[in-house]
């Protein structure tokens, strides 16, 4: 029969062999993140302003993830407008549907941006829901 041992015992009690420490797990720590980095990662999340923070911040791996990931947020943004006004001019789908579907994805935008500065202020570098690392547009335009 196995028993467990005490974490400061160093020998086992039936047969005397030495008893191996278990690792201890520890949860990963947030990246340091300074002010600066997260009020720059902030203004990733709004809107077109995401370009301030593209260029100033260029060598901040931390801000250039939240850049990304606040610019596929304002490609979603423009897509809904796209299909507002364009495919809004359709009788009745357009002028009822696509309104109620352009008010909800607005909502989203406004939770997914909401989401991305929480994690910007808890220092970490989480995907969006939904949009997350599928679709990462300026990684590959501007690739080093």
């Amino acid at each position: 029969m196995r028993r467990a041992f005490k974490p400061e015992d160093k020998f086992c009690t039936s047969c005397g062999a030495p008893v191996k420490a278990a690792p201890v797990k520890t949860a990963p720590q947030p990246e340091e993140v300074s002010v600066g980095e997260m009020w720059m990662g902030v203004l990733a999340y709004c809107g077109p302003v995401l370009f301030v923070p593209m260029f100033v911040k260029k060598d901040s791996e931390f801000v250039q993830y939240h850049v990304r990931q606040g610019f596929n947020l304002m490609l979603f943004y423009f897509a809904l407008i796209f299909a507002r006004y364009t495919l809004g001019i359709i009788p009745y789908i357009g002028t009822y549907f696509f309104r109620y579907v352009f008010d909800i994805g607005l909502i989203a935008v406004l939770v997914f941006s909401i989401i991305g500065i929480v994690h910007v202020l808890q220092g970490a570098k989480k995907p969006l829901p939904l949009f997350g690392d599928k679709l990462d547009l300026l990684k590959t335009l501007f690739r080093k």
